[in-house]
């Protein structure tokens, strides 16, 4: 899978890839052999590339993901190169309102639902929490609506592709009445 990473003002093009020799990230088309773990009931993450080893938290704000080192904090940007490819067609991520099927982008499973059918959401919005690669990772609403439905629930295993929230239009408000 591709990802656009922006850091710092600059994008890099990473790719990961799992071989026979374990787990492989190219940026910018160079190899780097890495492995991730995470540290058992600390939030924590152990991560080794290229033979140097890192310990960083991560969560997500406002969309972007915070990776959390012991004497810095870096924001990063990211785009699947599904999304990329929509974004390039419509000119911009979607916004507006109207219905909408959020699907899972890679393998995983969902660790935490944070909806409920028949609640409003606003763009941006977390839905539900799943893991994938060893990263917990927040799914968000792409724009403003109200959950119809949910096809998952905690503890489900969903592939690539998987439907996991059915958006509807958000609600007009009423009239006023004079």
């Amino acid at each position: 899978m591709k990802y656009y990473v922006e850091i710092a003002g600059r994008e890099r093009l990473v790719e990961i890839q799992t071989g026979k020799e374990g787990l492989q990230v190219l940026v910018d088309g160079t190899p780097h052999p890495v492995d991730i773990a995470e540290v058992r009931g600390a939030g924590l993450y152990s991560l080794l590339v290229d033979g140097h080893s890192h310990a960083y938290a991560a969560r997500f704000d406002n969309g972007d993901a915070v990776l959390s080192f012991h004497d810095r904090e870096v924001q990063l940007r990211i785009e699947d190169e599904r999304t990329r490819l929509a974004h390039e067609a419509t000119g911009g991520p979607r916004g507006g309102s109207g219905p909408a099927q959020v699907k899972s982008v890679m393998p995983g499973v969902v660790k935490e639902l944070r909806v409920a059918e028949g609640d409003a959401v606003r763009e941006g919005q977390p839905l539900l929490n799943r893991e994938a690669m060893k990263m917990e990772n927040e799914i968000r609403a792409t724009h403003e609506g109200v959950v119809e439905r949910i096809h998952v629930e905690p503890g489900a295993a969903v592939d690539k592709g998987a439907l996991l929230v059915t958006m509807g239009a958000a609600e007009a408000p009423a009239p006023a009445t004079a």
